[in-house]
């Protein structure tokens, strides 16, 4: 067994993992760190649902929807189609410019949705959120999809934004939108009876949407998982990743890695860049399948060829640990700069700390300090976009100074911030791995909770059932 290495701050967006600023040449040989990976269970490996942009990338770079004339069949006896709206426009500042905004939030509809929608090329923008005044002025609702703004097309929410931006405040402005029955629930029930018609991009749509919480009410990995499994039968790559992930980790279904690593090797084999990086991971891990560090190798090249971000970084880790592979530090800084270069933090951060301990490439403070506010800056991006572990590791960054100002109060801004998001995996994460933290970090995140008002035991660096519930209850306040 290898040594575990203390991280500085827990991986942001993807994961949980060892990270290198715990690690000294006096402490261990990198040949000697085994790098335990933890996947958040609802994307795995994949980066975060973002807002504004397409979500179809989370799952790789060759999913497709399924044929369009699967969509002609009448499903469903809800009604659709399209409602022409009227909306007084509010006044939205972008970049210090005023313009005019309908005060809505929205996500793109991939290429599967669009499908069981039978929305053809003009996909539009979703709305996820219409509680503001102006957005029920105009009528829209959850699950609208917004097509044209004026005589101006919508091909998703950066389009919509900038369709928006050439606009003023207090325009009223005719808004089309695809519509079915009065909204959310009819929507939800239009593509439940697709699915069950045998509609496959239903199938996945109905599991990507209840997964992540959008549109049809709080995230339900359970109810998702039977879509995702649906259209995993029927071929679709995504559904098999999605779903493989979920039986990883024990979400909506029961755990099951040797599920997992089937699925993702289905996947895998159809050219699905992320099933092989997950592949690749329990083949690092030896979940699911014997333990290989050859082979988790070769499915990481393989996702690399493919442009798979995060496939680049745990693939640098061996060839600087020379595991499964001959050691190469120059390889593996490539790789953690392709990695980086695409936005992955833990990257960034490990590249920093090769450059400043001198590990296997000349030693450069100034390059690893340039590195560390590189990392710190996706870290904080992907905390602006809601992202819990994201928000929690920004904090960390703030208690260490690391690519930021050391500031307790802000680091505690942050923290307290990603816990009342609610996200389930961090709280049972930073249980389940509390040596993620240094002790005297832990410390200080139990006077944190003290300080809010939600934990009163002793401040000892254990994280108790009680720091559990203190944590728990800052995202449920009585």
């Amino acid at each position: 067994m290898g040594i575990m290495v203390r991280p500085s701050l827990i991986a942001a967006a993807c994961a949980l993992f060892v990270a290198a600023s715990g690690l000294s040449s006096a402490s261990a040989e990198p040949d000697e760190v085994r790098l335990a990976q933890r996947w958040t269970p609802l994307t795995g490996i994949l980066p975060p649902e973002r807002e504004v942009r397409d979500p179809g990338p989370e799952t790789g770079s060759l999913d497709r929807a399924v044929p369009a004339e699967a969509a002609e069949a009448p499903d469903s006896n809800v009604q659709t189609g399209r409602r022409l709206l009227q909306a007084a426009l509010v006044r939205v500042v972008t970049d210090g410019q005023p313009h005019g905004g309908l005060d809505v939030q929205s996500t793109l509809v991939d290429a599967d949705l669009a499908q069981a929608l039978g929305l053809g090329e003009q996909r539009g923008a979703m709305v996820t959120d219409a509680s503001s005044s102006s957005a029920r002025g105009a009528n829209l609702r959850i699950g609208d999809v917004i097509q044209r703004v004026g005589s101006h097309s919508v091909a998703g929410p950066n389009g919509l934004h900038q369709v928006l931006r050439e606009s003023s405040p207090d325009d009223l402005v005719t808004v089309e939108v695809w519509r079915a029955g009065e909204g959310a629930a009819d929507l939800k029930q239009f593509l439940m009876d697709r699915a069950e018609a045998g509609n496959v991009g239903a199938a996945a749509s109905l599991g990507r949407l209840l997964s992540l919480g959008l549109v049809l009410g709080p995230r339900n990995p359970a109810e998702a998982a039977p879509y995702y499994l649906k259209a995993a039968e029927a071929g679709h790559l995504a559904s098999m990743t999605r779903y493989a992930l979920f039986a990883k980790d024990g979400v909506g279904v029961p755990k099951d890695e040797a599920v997992a690593a089937r699925w993702f090797r289905k996947a895998a084999d159809g050219g699905q860049d992320a099933a092989m990086t997950n592949l690749g991971g329990l083949y690092e891990a030896g979940l699911g399948v014997k333990q290989d560090d050859a082979e988790a190798a070769l499915w990481y090249r393989r996702a690399v060829e493919k442009g798979h971000v995060f496939a680049n970084y745990r693939l640098g880790l061996l060839y600087e640990a020379g595991r499964g592979v001959g050691r190469d530090h120059q390889e593996a800084a490539r790789l953690l700069r392709a990695a980086s270069d695409g936005g992955l933090s833990e990257a960034t951060s490990w590249l920093a700390d090769k450059y400043a301990q001198g590990r296997g490439i000349p030693k450069d403070e100034a390059e690893a300090a340039k590195l560390n506010a590189v990392a710190a800056d996706q870290v904080r991006r992907a905390a602006n976009r809601g992202n819990a572990v994201a928000t929690f590791n920004l904090g960390i960054l703030y208690r260490l100074g690391k690519g930021v100002p050391q500031s307790d109060t802000e680091a505690a801004y942050w923290v307290v911030k990603s816990l009342r998001l609610g996200d389930r995996y961090l709280v049972a994460e930073l249980m389940r791995n509390p040596d993620v933290l240094a002790i005297a970090d832990r410390k200080w995140l139990q006077g944190v909770l003290r300080d809010e008002g939600t934990y009163k035991g002793p401040i000892n660096g254990t994280f108790s059932p009680d720091v559990r519930a203190a944590m728990d209850a800052l995202a449920n306040p009585a």
